[in-house]
């Protein structure tokens, strides 16, 4: 990744990346080994997006130890806590009124302990660190919507799960101090 950028007034808890080559190779190879998967609205875009999201979490936390190319619940390890990388992609910066996303059954079990959330520019040309939150705190304050659902701005849900402002995520530069 080349430099990021990070804004430290209150307007912003967003960390900018900008992916280097290097990066979208990786995201390509880890995208390209698992396939599409039928039934793909995106026709395997979103792969691409959320490699990609794993990279650029991957590249400004160090520290953290990929593990998803062998575990199906959660992507890195630190310590003791597992971590799964959430990304969406967007056309635009996001806003900090904008929502991030967990897609599943109100049901599902989930096994890792904390959801990272990121923002990938369509054109694969940015990366935005967004925020964190523990799963079971996200969980509990997300608002759960089924496929075909809209929200109060009218946006239909494609996918059923549990949605939450960025705003009201944890800061992408608190993560580390925080474990």
């Amino acid at each position: 990744m080349s430099k990021s950028k990070s804004k430290s007034t209150s307007e912003s808890k967003i960390i900018e990346i900008i992916p280097t080559a290097e990066d979208l190779k990786e995201a390509s190879n880890r995208a390209a080994q698992l396939g599409v998967l039928p039934n793909s609205f995106t026709g395997g875009r979103g792969r691409m997006t959320g490699f990609l999201g794993e990279v650029a979490f991957q590249r400004y936390y160090k520290e953290c130890k990929y593990v998803g190319d062998i575990s199906f619940t959660h992507d890195y390890e630190l310590n003791d806590w597992k971590i799964e990388i959430k990304s969406k992609s967007c056309s635009s910066k996001p806003k900090l009124d904008y929502t991030v996303s967990v897609n599943g059954a109100d049901n599902k079990e989930w096994l890792n302990d904390i959801f990272f959330f990121t923002r990938v520019n369509s054109s694969f040309s940015r990366v935005w660190l967004l925020g964190w939150m523990k799963r079971s705190n996200y969980l509990r304050r997300a608002e759960y919507k089924k496929a075909g659902e809209s929200d109060s701005d009218g946006f239909t849900y494609r996918s059923a799960g549990y949605h939450l402002p960025i705003k009201q995520l944890r800061r992408p530069d608190s993560f580390l101090g925080s474990l």
